[in-house]
């Protein structure tokens, strides 16, 4: 199964070490993101050794993380 297709881009020209992506229209409707909020990103493992990658939106940062 086939998702949404996003490409990566370096964060600056100067680094080559952080990516980013766009998060794609119907994510950002479905979960009513806005410029600021923040995405918890995790990494988990499925029994066949297939590698998800976990996004959860977070509206607010509590002073001194999450």
């Amino acid at each position: 199964m086939m998702g949404e297709l996003t490409k990566l881009a370096y964060t600056t020209s100067k680094s080559k070490v952080s990516l980013k992506t766009t998060v794609p229209a119907f994510i950002v409707k479905q979960f009513g993101l806005k410029a600021g909020d923040y995405l918890d990103w995790s990494i988990a493992a499925d029994a066949s050794g297939n590698l998800i990658i976990i996004v959860k939106p977070v509206k607010k940062m509590e002073e001194g993380g999450k």
